[in-house]
């Protein structure tokens, strides 16, 4: 294994030397491993990248901001951030041939940004089984011949509950029943949820007990997980590539299923209605913008832990630009599918689709048991296939993470590539540790917490934005492009230097400025705030990724390298410094005392 061409010297992935990647690190500590089959590096970008996101976010946010008004937004962020950005993370990584936190010794002033990566990956990795504990629930439940979440006489459900099944009669006395206690009247699709699988407390406080079922499923999980990854990602081809197809043939039945019920063209009409109008509005073009970042997972290190185990001459652009145009070819046809069966509630249920969609990470919860509920035929096998469509987009997301973090860490402590077996399972051990307060009965309200400001949004966006200006400035755009050429022979255009340094960070700071601006606090499901101190934690969780990257930059600057001037410190740390040599056709960098020549793409 290892860099195949004869001409090609690694970059160093030390301030002290190179380390060459052949097969066996200077260390004597095994090799990284790499992609054995043609497919194989699509196949895993497929498997992180379409996922929750694409299934239920996207058709909601689309719907939300106005169809077609905000598929322009989406669009245009699609060809200015994510093509770009992603093609440029898993070049960086299959050139490096190394992850997100030790490819930045050739840049080490923007070395905060590889830990940053590292924690946001951490915070999503710590609920992400989670969810698919959840999605495991209701695939044991979706085999009973009555659905436990279809009727109202079970012990969790209260006088309250309604199963939109009740005459009149019965339906005037719960309402008036609802009036006179001053409350609301519940689905029982939510009391199952609510009271049942989540055993929800009304309050992020109140932590209650343990659901010792969603404990055990989550337990399950992080076994899959650990089982896929004990022999490495490289030697667990199958399994990718598993569940980078299996779940388009549930979303292709889905999407036949809901185009044949009746109401479909109602749903697709409110999904696709334009309202070009929504454009003047910043909300719609702040929710398009975090979408794309977030649904193509860049800023998590990933992309660039599956490149690195890249051979050297593979077509990675290639991949990319394939794996953004799948993602997003995903999400549209995941929106037909999911709006379809919406239109059938909205007809079934005599309600308009605003008020059936509820934004939230249970939506998908409340929605489709409600339409299996009212299938005609083959109830339980569309239930089984939709949730278990969620738990595969949900493990192979969380497989592919974990990868990147653990390449990371490898990178970091090669000692640990000895010891895999051991070093994955106490991390997949901690991991579901810390799961643990989510599967209390307060759980979803901590996972919707570190949701919303550990993993996505402010703390995504600012940490893109300077992964973007350290690839760019440190590493350099021109260099990026000259990778290119190097390892595939294609010579992408010039005015892709000038999206990687000016157009893709300035978008993503602005999207996390408009984020700061039309900042609002987290809330439960009835729209009440948080409680202040728990936005303040999740502020805190915010930060984690945020100040680790100028945090190290004045650690290096101020603590390292004393003997050089402040001046040639700056100098070292942000990058290498470029020979031109005219009519060679070859540049020559210095990267902290080792040379590197790059093709000429300025000739």
């Amino acid at each position: 294994m290892g860099v195949k061409r004869d001409d090609h010297k690694p970059l160093p992935t030390s301030e002290e030397g190179v380390v060459p990647n052949h097969g066996v690190t200077n260390s004597g500590e095994p090799d990284r491993g790499q992609w054995s089959g043609k497919f194989d590096f699509l196949m895993s970008m497929i498997a992180y990248a379409v996922g929750l996101g694409n299934v239920w976010r996207f058709p909601y946010l689309c719907f939300k901001n106005g169809g077609g008004s905000f598929l322009v937004a989406y669009s245009l962020f699609f060809f200015l951030a994510a093509i770009p950005i992603f093609a440029m993370e898993v070049t960086i990584g299959q050139y490096l041939q190394k992850g997100a936190m030790e490819m930045w010794n050739m840049a080490p002033i923007f070395k905060g940004v590889g830990i940053g990566n590292v924690v946001i990956s951490f915070m999503c990795i710590a609920y992400f089984c989670v969810i698919v504990s959840w999605a495991l629930y209701y695939v044991i439940a979706s085999f009973s011949l009555t659905f436990p979440w279809e009727t109202c006489a079970n012990y969790w459900n209260t006088k309250l509950c309604i199963t939109g099944k009740e005459n009149f009669t019965e339906l005037t006395r719960i309402n008036s029943l609802a009036a006179r206690s001053n409350a609301v009247t519940q689905t029982s699709v939510e009391q199952f949820w609510e009271n049942r699988v989540l055993q929800q407390s009304d309050d992020i406080a109140q932590f209650g007990g343990i659901q010792f079922e969603l404990l055990g499923l989550m337990f399950l999980s992080w076994v899959i997980v650990y089982f896929a990854l004990w022999k490495g990602i490289t030697e667990a081809r199958k399994l990718v590539y598993f569940c980078a197809l299996f779940p388009y043939c549930l979303i292709a039945v889905l999407l036949i299923r809901g185009l044949t019920l009746e109401g479909a063209t109602t749903g697709i009409y409110y999904y696709l209605n334009p309202n070009i109008t929504r454009l003047m509005e910043t909300t719609v073009w702040k929710d398009a913008g975090t979408q794309v970042f977030y649904s193509y997972g860049v800023g998590f290190g990933t992309l660039i832990a599956l490149g690195s185990h890249n051979k050297f001459n593979h077509n990675c652009v290639r991949d990319a630009i394939m794996m953004c145009f799948i993602n997003g070819s995903t999400s549209i046809l995941a929106g037909f599918a999911i709006f379809s069966v919406l239109g059938y509630m909205s007809v079934t249920a005599g309600k308009d689709i605003a008020d059936i969609v509820k934004p939230g990470v249970g939506l998908a919860f409340l929605v489709y048991p409600e339409v299996a509920s009212n299938l005609p035929v083959m109830r339980q096998f569309f239930a089984v296939l939709f949730f278990l469509m969620i738990t595969i987009l949900g493990l192979d997301s969380q497989i592919c993470m974990v990868e990147g973090l653990f390449t990371a860490i490898e990178d970091r402590f090669p000692i640990l590539r000895r010891h895999k077996k051991t070093s994955l399972g106490l991390t997949c051990l901690f991991f579901f540790l810390l799961g643990i307060p989510m599967v209390t009965k307060a759980g979803v309200h901590w996972l919707t917490l570190v949701d919303a400001y550990g993993a996505s949004g402010y703390a995504l966006l600012f940490v893109v934005f300077w992964e973007v200006i350290g690839l760019a400035y440190g590493f350099g755009a021109e260099r990026v492009r000259a990778a290119v050429k190097e390892m595939t022979g294609m010579s992408l255009p010039k005015f892709i230097i000038y999206v990687w340094k000016f157009i893709s960070p300035a978008t993503a700071f602005l999207l996390f400025i408009f984020c700061i601006v039309y900042y609002q606090p987290v809330q439960y499901a009835d729209h009440r705030d948080f409680p202040l101190w728990a936005n303040i934690f999740g502020w805190f969780l915010s930060l984690c990724s945020m100040v680790v990257i100028p945090g190290y930059a004045l650690y290096y600057l101020f603590f390292t390298n004393r003997h050089l001037s402040f001046a040639e410190r700056l100098r070292k740390g942000s990058g290498m410094a470029i020979d031109s040599n005219p009519g060679t056709g070859v540049r020559t960098s210095h990267i902290n005392g080792e040379e590197m020549k790059f093709l000429d793409t300025k000739r």
